[in-house]
């Protein structure tokens, strides 16, 4: 069910005029024709708003107190700074009645120069928003080799399948509000919310339900989003407002707009010396709301380099404003980028030195005995497996045999590539994360499990399921500890009324969610046992659990329904304060650790048109190493979707803004997300090096495929070119800027 179906009584709907320029201060706005048209409900402007807002949303960061975005309000009250922010709000009677009445209002600019790009942007105080610098440094070498690349990365955004949506209805008399919610997060929801509103937390009840995607896209609180909540409380009536794909595209939060200067070191005999970066990343007109932008920028600078063994390494990463939507947490948050310099600087030192690209990488991996291991950008990592899972790799793609097929079709004219990269994943984000910086965005999990009268297993998650399975795994997780049928065990979540949590962000479902179901099973289990010991007179250490029947090795049995029936019914059979033992409640973060660190890598098979530049696509591979797996399928489907997007992305997704700061993407005509037929066989493949200190061994794998997958195409295209002398620093690698490369050799041959 698709928020959109949801309808209640008396509900109105929303319709928002947003502004056609990128940049600008509102002179006028005319209303009166909007506000008698049919079916109006409701015409409100920033000036509606103040008196109910309490707390202004504005993005703030305790740990970095240099970074400051301006105010994000509800509606524009007199400074434009994008395309599409949301100047007037319509409320009526039937969505066409209030999208006729917003089409009525007339808006009146006075325009301001534009930041459409980097290439635009001066760099100075006025225009940086953030700046850090990560590293040691590179040791000097007068005999050492550099090579210097540059690259450019295009704006991507999430495209969820259901566009961002939200439902409010206020209750004046008992002062709560409940909120229907396509988001990711209903806690983070319910306690910005209550900020904005200046009410109690346990008055705001936020529903999710089935999300259709997120990404990331929706795990931000929207200036149109918080609009909709405060026109059901001025109103006192409840509201719909679901963004049309056009709308969708003009302020979902986007992300990976990065211009790269990188340099690898290297010695005459081909030892890494260490890797240098210099990133800017333009991050919008605003710092997104509550979790600011600056996420893709510290990971970029972070994780430069991080797989290999160097003595040194240095990166500065800048933030820049700029007249576009918000840059923010999109999957991945920043780690494609990092992951494709470094494994672009690791093919060019290679290639310079005449190495194979993979044998290269292998020689200089981290070595096993420095695990648990910090890098030089601050990347903590309790094990890899990383020699493991290129040795994998090689074996699933035949990579000799198609060296060799390579060879013979270039000779025959054709341009085919073999792209390699090495991946790391932070997943799992513990408390240090959003904790330090003041963001009301929880790391903790928690569980309630309850043995319900019937016998059967109730169970609240704080996770939440936006399509990756989550739910699915924490019921098996929860069945096998009790050793029960899967069908024994019903799950809720997506509510800030039940267990707390973070819901779905940094790959944390089964890695933190399922720790604490764990942990909560095996309490229960405890519990349970030591029930069944008191009734059937038997020590509980000899009692065990299967199949609803709890055994002892003398022969005596008890039902799990006989014994839940006691305990609700006949709880006077039982010692006292029995019953509060067949309801148990775990909460688990990774406090001891910054986070749970996956890795892995891909291989990427590609031909190149010689004519139009178009590349294709063959085959494409995954090694992947998420510790212990719960279910295959979902693990497996996770890698598949995120490779997809991660293709989709190094080919074909950009979102294009002219130099007025006007979006010329707009539409699935023009934002080319891929089709079926554009993403080639995935095949999957698995290193398990568990969790350590965990009950479960269990890290995250939902950003894997988009991490290594556009670092792998990269790899691959510049493969096939490199026997033309060329290569491409572009992303998404388009046929026309591929066609160009090749142009350029060609004119160079000539």
């Amino acid at each position: 069910m698709f928020l959109d179906d949801i309808t209640l009584p008396r509900l109105a709907h929303l319709a928002f005029v947003r502004s056609t320029i990128a940049h600008g201060l509102l002179k006028n706005v005319e209303l009166e024709q909007s506000k008698v048209m049919p079916g109006v409900l409701g015409v409100m402007v920033a000036a509606d708003y103040a008196p109910l807002i309490s707390e202004i949303p504005q993005t703030r960061l305790d740990n970095m107190p240099g970074h400051s975005s301006p105010p994000q309000l509800p509606l524009v009250e007199k400074h434009i700074r994008h395309q599409g922010e949301p100047i007037v709000v319509i409320a009526a009677g039937t969505q066409l009645q209030a999208e006729d009445a917003a089409a009525a209002v007339h808006l009146e600019y006075t325009e301001l120069p534009v930041i459409s790009d980097l290439q635009s942007i001066n760099f100075d105080d006025d225009h940086i928003a953030s700046e850090i610098e990560i590293g040691p440094g590179v040791p000097e070498n007068l005999t050492a080799r550099h090579l210097e690349a540059q690259f450019s990365f295009g704006r991507q955004t999430g495209v969820t399948l259901e566009p961002r949506g939200i439902i409010a209805n206020y209750d004046n008399i008992s002062d709560e509000l409940t909120v229907w919610q396509s988001h990711q997060s209903p806690h983070l929801v319910q306690v910005l919310l209550a900020r904005i509103l200046g009410i109690a937390e346990n008055r705001v009840r936020v529903h999710v339900g089935d999300v259709g995607g997120g990404f990331g896209v929706k795990l931000h609180l929207y200036p149109d989003e918080i609009a909709a909540v405060l026109a059901a409380r001025l109103l006192a009536i409840p509201v719909k407002y679901v963004a049309t794909r056009i709308e969708s595209f003009q302020s979902d939060a986007q992300a990976r707009e990065f211009d790269v200067t990188a340099t690898i070191s290297f010695t005459e005999d081909g030892e890494l010396i260490g890797m240098e970066g210099d990133f800017n990343n333009a991050i919008g007109a605003y710092s997104i709301f509550p979790r600011s932008s600056v996420g893709d920028s510290i990971q970029a600078a972070v994780q430069l380099g991080a797989p290999y063994k160097m003595e040194g390494m240095n990166s500065r990463s800048r933030t820049f404003w700029q007249n576009k939507p918000p840059s923010g947490a999109i999957r991945g948050v920043g780690q494609p980028i990092p992951c494709t310099v470094t494994e672009q600087l690791i093919d060019m030192a290679a290639r310079d030195l005449g190495e194979d690209p993979a044998l290269f990488r292998r020689r200089h991996y981290l070595d096993e005995e420095v695990f648990p291991h910090t890098t030089h950008g601050g990347l903590y990592m309790d094990k890899l497996s990383l020699a493991d899972c290129i040795d994998l790799l090689i074996e699933q793609m035949s990579y000799f045999e198609l060296r060799e097929e390579q060879e013979r079709l270039r000779r025959n004219g054709i341009l085919r590539g073999i792209g390699i990269a090495t991946f790391v994943e932070q997943t799992a984000l513990g408390p240090g994360l959003y904790g330090a910086a003041g963001v009301p965005a929880t790391s903790v999990e928690e569980c309630q499990i309850r043995l319900e009268a019937d016998g059967t297993i109730r169970v609240e998650t704080g996770a939440t399921d936006q399509g990756q399975g989550t739910l699915t795994g924490i019921r098996q997780i929860i069945a096998r500890a009790l050793n029960l049928d899967l069908d024994t065990i019903q799950i809720y979540s997506s509510d800030s009324g039940g267990a707390r949590g973070g819901g779905a962000w940094a790959s944390r479902g089964l890695s933190l969610a399922g720790e604490a179901a764990v942990l909560a099973a095996e309490d229960l289990l405890e519990n349970i046992l030591n029930m069944a010991g008191h009734l059937l007179q038997a020590t509980p250490t000899t009692l065990k659990l299967k199949n609803n029947v709890i055994m002892g090795t003398g022969g005596e049995s008890l039902t799990l329904k006989d014994l839940a029936k006691t305990a609700w019914y006949q709880p006077y059979n039982l010692p006292d304060g029995a019953i509060e033992m067949f309801s148990v409640a775990r909460s688990y973060t990774s406090q001891e650790r910054p986070h749970f660190m996956a890795n892995g890598i891909q291989g990427s098979l590609v031909d190149i048109d010689m004519d139009t530049g178009k590349v294709k696509p063959l085959k494409h591979w995954v090694v992947e190493d998420c510790g212990n797996i719960i279910n295959r399928d979902l693990v497996d489907g996770q890698v598949m979707g995120g490779s997809a997007q991660g293709i989709g992305g190094a080919l074909n997704e950009s979102c294009h803004y002219d130099a007025n700061g006007q979006l010329i993407s707009g539409s699935f005509l023009d934002y080319a997300v891929s089709r079926a037929d554009d993403i080639p066989p995935i095949e999957v493949s698995h290193i398990t090096t568990p969790q350590i200190g965990t009950k479960l061994g269990v890290k995250g794998v939902g950003e894997a495929g988009v991490i290594g997958a556009p670092a792998s195409l990269w790899g691959a295209v510049n493969d096939a070119l490199s026997y033309l002398g060329v290569r491409v620093n572009h992303q998404p690698m388009t046929p026309e800027i591929v066609l160009n490369a090749i142009l350029r050799a060609n004119k160079n041959i000539l």
